[in-house]
């Protein structure tokens, strides 16, 4: 039988690709955008609401998932929503029509939307609170790694299989994904339970047992606010790139698809390295004496301002390598952010809550990502220039670095039982 050590590392490696196959699923559409509407005579309009579509049943699929997340654990929940992302997005590539293709995206939306807040909740099952860091780190760079690979692998897919096939090819690797992490994963309580340990391990002194909360309790706690607003500035500036930045480059700066590609690529390797980088630090800081939350605190606040600073100056510059320089560290900085905002989800909630709280704080974001291309595309079309869109997500994410330091704070401390009959995690 593995090692405990060993499930961590599968752990680890199970939500790692998970999340770049996540990415890669959401950004397809964007690379096959101009060939389907070639092919199927979409309008842009209709484009635009297929890519909306998405973001938005996201967003608000998080609140009530949240909840049975908790309630089923991190393998079924995140198993089965790979499952249905996946066949959602294997059946894109066999339908024509406008309004179907609408429905898939909207089940992708749902479907993806359990994913993060699963992975927060496996992790804070298996990593004792001092390694937590290090280990969501390097989980959460899928997040930057998926977009960067995005491009060139996708287009390579389109160019042998099509656009149909890409999508076909791409939702099979998420079932394949999906019978790995059925057939392999553990939950702490299931690895416990199999290997006989009666005591729970080094570290593992739990709680005594909390009663079930609805999540709708969750929001009168101050704790919950602060995560809400301050995600927003945190996706609000992951999306506002996300979806302009090769627009930014191309429009901006005269660059050609190619180099705009490479470009965007690099903005998001400096992205992984950010979220590897808050990990460690965050742990770092732990072993040092810094209370947990603290450290995430001084982190997440650090990313925003950093982010907030290199994207008012890009706002007014001109010159292009420097704009490429500032737009990777500004990448870098709110990547950070975005590694230890889901680092505070399983720093100030009970393991058996993670998954609400941590849904109720991506709703939070994503209602800001949804807003963040609209304002951009208006404020574009209306100035000619991003320098008003820099300024205003800059601004944002100052505002949120405020809603973090305002209204964080630590958990009143509970008492701690070692007994046995409490030992084990709640189930996974």
């Amino acid at each position: 039988m593995r090692t405990i050590k060993s499930y961590k590392k599968l752990t680890i490696l199970f939500l790692f690709l998970i999340g770049v196959v996540n990415y890669l699923d959401r950004s397809a559409l964007s690379i096959a955008n101009t060939s389907i509407q070639k092919d199927l005579g979409i309008s842009p309009i209709q484009m635009g609401v297929m890519l909306s579509a998405f973001s938005i049943a996201y967003a608000f699929s998080q609140l009530p998932l949240g909840a049975l997340i908790d309630r089923l654990g991190s393998k079924l929940a995140l198993g089965g929503s790979l499952i249905v992302w996946s066949l959602a997005q294997a059946a894109f590539g066999l339908f024509s029509s406008f309004h179907q293709l609408v429905a898939l995206r909207v089940l992708l939306g749902i479907g993806e939307a359990p994913v993060f807040p699963s992975a927060a909740k496996a992790l804070s099952e298996w990593f004792d609170t001092q390694e937590r860091g290090t280990a969501t780190g390097w989980v959460w760079s899928s997040t930057c790694l998926g977009p960067c690979l995005a491009p060139p692998l996708l287009t390579l897919f389109m160019v042998h299989l099509g656009w149909r096939g890409m999508f076909v090819l791409t939702g099979v690797i998420g079932l394949v994904l999906a019978a790995c992490w059925f057939a392999f994963y553990k939950s702490k309580a299931q690895y416990m339970a199999q290997s006989g340990r009666a005591e729970p391990l080094p570290m593992q002194a739990k709680r005594p047992a909390t009663p079930r909360v609805r999540w709708i309790a969750l929001f009168k706690e101050r704790n919950t606010w602060g995560a809400f607003l301050g995600f927003m500035g945190v996706i609000y500036m992951i999306w506002l790139n996300l979806t302009w930045l090769p627009g930014y480059f191309e429009r901006q700066h005269g660059l050609d698809l190619y180099r705009t590609a490479w470009v965007v690529s690099l903005a998001y390797l400096f992205g992984a390295v950010g979220t590897i980088v808050a990990g460690k630090a965050c742990d770092r800081l732990v072993a040092r004496g810094m209370k947990v939350l603290a450290s995430r605190k001084l982190m997440v606040i650090l990313g925003l301002l950093g982010g907030a600073l290199f994207t008012l100056i890009v706002a007014f510059t001109t010159n292009v390598v420097a704009c490429v320089v500032l737009l990777c560290l500004t990448m870098f900085f709110i990547n950070i952010s975005s590694a230890t905002a889901w680092m505070i989800v399983n720093t100030i909630v009970p393991s058996e809550r993670v998954a609400s709280f941590g849904s109720i704080q991506n709703f939070g974001g994503y209602l800001a990502g949804s807003i963040a291309p609209i304002l951009t595309g208006f404020s574009v079309q209306q100035t000619g220039s991003f320098s008003s869109a820099f300024v205003i997500s800059a601004v944002v994410a100052a505002c949120s670095a405020v809603a973090y330091f305002a209204l964080l704070k630590e958990p009143a401390p509970k008492p701690v039982t070692l007994s046995s009959a409490d030992g084990a995690p709640a189930a996974g």
